[in-house]
């Protein structure tokens, strides 16, 4: 853990590693999801869609002050303990299965699409994570990978059921 100076720096590390699941020590961004995983397996598919949506902005906002905060805390750019940015590309992803019937087929799939291009960084995923820094540039990355994988689980789930 790091010292922090103050409250706000202690919630920022808190908040910014996911109730500190980052410091989980092989893959956090992959234990990061997981977390993310469950919480959306117990609870977060019971909102509504604009009770979800809602979730994922209020996410995303706190997620760019929390990171950038951490960041600087930690002392490096973009730090592997910062998994809050793979909870909102975990969530955005589910979008992609809002309308579905709950299946935990669906939310595996997200996961391994999501981890896949977060892992791989193919354009544009790769150059936001490059080209933008601090706080808006950690979610950014997972962002853009949520929304391409949201997509590809969209047209998984219509290709499997047909909706």
């Amino acid at each position: 853990m790091y010292k922090n100076k103050n409250f706000i720096d202690s919630i920022s590390i808190f908040f910014a590693t996911f109730f500190y699941v980052g410091y989980f020590p092989y893959g956090p961004g992959t234990a990061g999801t997981f977390a993310s995983m469950v919480l959306y397996f117990l609870f977060f598919h019971y909102l509504t869609f604009s009770g979800y949506i809602i979730l994922c902005i209020v996410l995303f906002f706190a997620g760019i002050f929390f990171s950038s905060r951490a960041e600087k805390i930690i002392g490096k750019k973009d730090p592997s303990e910062v998994v809050i940015d793979e909870v909102e590309g975990y969530l955005i992803t589910m979008l992609g299965a809002f309308w579905a019937p709950f299946s935990i087929l669906y939310i595996l799939i997200g996961f391994l699409l999501f981890r896949i291009f977060d892992i791989i960084k193919p354009f544009p995923i790769g150059a936001a994570d490059k080209r933008i820094g601090g706080g808006i540039g950690i979610m950014l990355d997972d962002v853009i990978a949520a929304v391409i994988s949201a997509v590809l689980l969209r047209l998984i789930i219509v290709i499997i059921v047909g909706l």
